[in-house]
């Protein structure tokens, strides 16, 4: 299997802290950039966008929920998703709740990469806001995520650390200390510490 990466990709640190979480080995790394080198990627992903698996006979996969998805089906030990019922559409939601503050995060390094005069502060105030409230709400419901890892806890814990590396010049945890706390310790896990961005 060939994962299509890139190192500060928060995405596919997703994919990648998976894998290692189910001892899935057998996986080459392949650095790309999606604006760079477009040839290496669009006809693999027309979206022209990372994290894309290919594996088996020249088949492709994107984006990260289905990839993790299928590191969870074929890695080793217990599902970081439950498989069906009330739980699984909990952990959907927990999940989608966690990429948006990942999409927004993303959306205000986008905009901030423009030039100045192309600079939107009522959309970087607008995505700001999305975050601020994802955090809230993670932290009022840290409590149904805890316990055995999970798809959701580390969709969370890439969120974190993507908003704490690209937006280091705001402090976004200070009003969420309960969730720092328990971000701190997350993030020490080895595949946390081996996916750091870059």
């Amino acid at each position: 299997m060939k994962l299509l990466i890139s190192h500060a990709s928060p995405y596919a640190r997703k994919c990648r802290v998976t894998a290692l979480e189910k001892g899935i080995a057998d996986i080459e790394e392949v650095h790309v950039s999606p604006l760079d080198e477009p040839e290496k990627l669009n006809h693999l992903n027309p979206l022209g966008k990372i994290p894309c698996l290919i594996y088996g006979e020249n088949k492709t996969l994107f984006d990260s929920p289905v990839i993790c998805a299928y590191f969870d089906e074929i890695g080793e030990g217990p599902r970081l998703m439950p498989q069906e019922g009330d739980a699984h559409w909990a952990m959907r939601r927990h999940e989608a709740l966690f990429d948006g503050i990942l999409d927004s995060a993303l959306n205000i390094v986008t905009d901030i990469r423009k030039p100045q005069e192309q600079h939107s502060a009522q959309w970087q105030q607008r995505w700001g806001c999305a975050i601020d409230r994802g955090l809230s709400q993670a932290q009022n419901e840290l409590d149904k995520i805890e316990g055995d890892i999970s798809t959701a806890q580390i969709a969370l814990a890439c969120a974190i650390g993507y908003v704490q590396f690209r937006l280091r010049d705001h402090d976004w945890l200070s009003p969420y200390s309960y969730l720092k706390e328990w971000h701190d310790e997350f993030a020490q896990r080895p595949s946390m510490r081996a996916t750091e961005p870059k």
